[in-house]
């Protein structure tokens, strides 16, 4: 019998194991690619790396309740918090933009722009005497604490709230920029990671008939990429807040009617 020399039986195990490890890398990104997004990590997918316009969600108050009963969402005029650096014609732009993109999604039957968003007035409480009546209203901080029994009750009632629609089935979405940079795509010709755009809104998300607050978190996006420069893309860092905001709204919609 010939014997094979020594040599290239290691030749032929470096090469298996170089295989097996591009296969494994392989296999590890393909799975990465398909994970589902979730609203309090933010999202990185292609467009965000070959045109820009990454968004990052952080979760101040998650989202909770049944979306599934709201047929209609109004959105409130985005606001500035920061003073007369965000231009009104770019305030404008923004409400627009998220007016379209809800319409674009059809998960709504009617999307509208309304001037602002007042809650209706809660029940006051005058003395740890008085107790809240009302589920969606908060006992003072001082209060003695409830019987068991109460609590129950509450619980019912949320969970008999959350299945039948409310009068007015509407989702009131308010926004404030709480950062903003207008950026130089120019700038941004240098690949040196210099004069990108920078926007940054606080959302809150309403029920307009209870005055209840079903969510809160900021979007964060910039217009940088790993591609092309922002002077050749479509897409800005309002796209990526945008977007951002749509998905999380759309997906939890989504999932509360299957």
């Amino acid at each position: 019998m010939n014997a094979k020399p020594a040599g290239l039986h290691v030749k032929a195990t470096s090469r298996a194991i170089v295989v097996a490890l591009i296969w494994s890398l392989c296999t590890i990104g393909t799975a990465a690619q398909g994970k589902t997004y979730k609203p309090k990590n933010g999202v990185l997918n292609w467009k965000a790396i070959v045109l820009g316009g990454a968004f990052r969600v952080t979760t101040a108050i998650p989202l909770h309740g049944n979306f599934s009963k709201y047929s209609r969402i109004e959105i409130a005029r985005t606001k500035s918090v920061i003073g007369p650096d965000v231009p009104p014609a770019f305030l404008e732009q923004i409400t627009n933009q998220l007016t379209q993109d809800f319409k674009k999604g059809g998960h709504f039957e009617d999307v509208v722009v309304v001037e602002d968003y007042v809650r209706p007035e809660a029940v006051g409480v005058d003395t740890i005497e008085t107790l809240s009546q009302s589920f969606r209203e908060a006992d003072p901080l001082d209060a003695p604490l409830r019987p068991a029994a109460d609590m129950a009750r509450f619980d019912r009632e949320r969970d008999a709230a959350n299945r039948q629609p409310a009068p007015d089935s509407t989702l009131v979405v308010t926004s404030d920029v709480i950062d903003y940079a207008k950026g130089n795509k120019f700038l941004q010709l240098l690949a040196m990671d210099l004069g990108n755009g920078v926007l940054t809104l606080r959302f809150s998300y309403w029920d307009k008939f209870t005055g209840e607050e079903l969510g809160r978190s900021v979007v964060s996006s910039d217009n940088s990429s790993k591609v092309v420069p922002s002077l050749l893309s479509p897409r800005t860092s309002l796209s990526g807040v945008s977007e951002g905001l749509v998905d999380q709204v759309t997906r939890r919609k989504v999932a509360a009617e299957r």
